[in-house]
């Protein structure tokens, strides 16, 4: 299948992409009612697979969606979508929505949810270190959606748009209480007097499953990770600072809010370790 007329699977079929179609009445349209899963592919299969739809299922759980079809039959969709398409390094994106209802905010547990799946080429790996800059975007501290990777992506939006007006690669999401959560779409570490840390789910950080790993990861080296706010002055005298998503792995950053940032050893292990955690993924095989 050509690139340019990718195969996506919607509710139990396979389409050309162009001519997947979702009803006008859907909810994940009208009011960002679902939630959605981004997924590495990498040597022709899911990665951290089990992980993701352990959050998937939570998520759907909690906003009280109830998904089509088990998660065995979903991988099995994944795998064939994987074969058309040709795509064996990719991102594959598993987005879930209440489905067709009546106008307004109500539900009545009668709607029929909507399942698509779609593939696209990986992101390019940066030649160089990252830029961020914080942005107007914010999230409450406490609020129990930030902790679902929903529909509604209007603050990732935003803090993208605004920094790349400013010329940064990435903007910074802050919390109520002024302090850095993620960016607009990876989670955040810094390395300070030699420690690893990281904001806490709790200032309203999105609990990313390539962050989960990272955090096994830096134990494995010997190397405990301490949860901890942080302002964004703070992160200008970092030791390092890293960003971590399903879609790029772990990339260094190289400035904030116009600082300069120095490396440190532990990131570029922690780029080895996640590469190593890729390759014997690929070994593993079916």
């Amino acid at each position: 299948m050509s690139s340019t007329d990718p195969v996506a699977f919607l509710n139990g079929d396979f389409f050309s992409a162009s001519m997947a179609r979702i009803s006008a009445g859907d909810r994940g349209f009208l009011y960002g009612d679902g939630l959605f899963e981004t997924v590495r592919i990498h040597a022709g299969r899911p990665f951290l697979w089990e992980l993701h739809m352990e959050r998937f299922v939570g998520c759907a759980k909690f906003l009280h969606i109830v998904p089509p079809q088990s998660t065995d039959s979903l991988l099995g969709d994944v795998r064939e979508l994987i074969r058309r398409n040709s795509m064996s390094e990719s991102v594959m994106r598993i987005a879930l929505s209440r489905g067709v209802g009546e106008r307004g905010y109500g539900v009545t547990g009668e709607e029929q949810p909507t399942l698509l799946i779609t593939q696209h080429s990986p992101p390019t790996t940066p030649a160089k270190p990252l830029s961020l800059v914080s942005t107007s975007a914010r999230v409450a501290i406490g609020d129990p959606l930030a902790k679902v990777k929903s529909a509604n992506k209007l603050g990732s939006v935003l803090a993208k748009r605004e920094a790349t007006d400013q010329g940064a690669d990435d903007g910074l999401i802050l919390n109520s209480d002024g302090n850095v959560t993620e960016t607009s779409s990876a989670n955040l570490f810094w390395v300070e007097g030699g420690t690893l840390r990281t904001p806490p789910v709790s200032d309203g950080v999105l609990p990313g499953v390539t962050r989960r790993l990272v955090v096994g990861l830096a134990y494995a080296l010997g190397q405990p990770v301490r949860e901890e706010s942080v302002a964004p002055e703070r992160l200008q005298q970092a030791d390092a600072v890293f960003v971590t998503s399903a879609a790029t792995g772990v990339i260094a950053v190289g400035q904030v809010d116009g600082a300069a940032l120095g490396t440190h050893p532990l990131v570029c292990q922690l780029q080895d370790a996640y590469d190593a955690e890729l390759a014997r993924h690929a070994a593993a095989g079916d």
